[in-house]
């Protein structure tokens, strides 16, 4: 059986094709300095480098869902706002 290879981001457990760094998913949702230094980083044989730019990551995917939270009742109150109905 091949081996499962795993996304570079701390907390993903995406299997990802062999040649990759990241999952397709995560590689769309970083910025490309953070994608460019992962696998720069890998490349180049710098571990060290290479865990901070993971965790680097992994701090940027949380607080960007930190900020689209959005409950429920905020989004009727804005699409009423949108809509005039209020």
């Amino acid at each position: 059986m091949p081996k499962a290879h795993l996304c570079d981001v701390p907390g993903c457990n995406t299997t990802r094709k062999r040649w990759q760094r990241l999952c397709e998913k995560h590689f769309a949702a970083l910025p490309g300095d953070i994608r460019t230094g992962i696998i720069g980083a890998h490349a180049a044989g710098r571990k060290a480098d290479h865990r901070r730019e993971c965790r680097r990551a992994a701090a940027h995917l949380s607080a960007a869902a930190g900020q689209a939270t959005v409950t429920p009742e905020r989004a009727f109150e804005l699409s009423q706002r949108l809509l005039g109905e209020r």
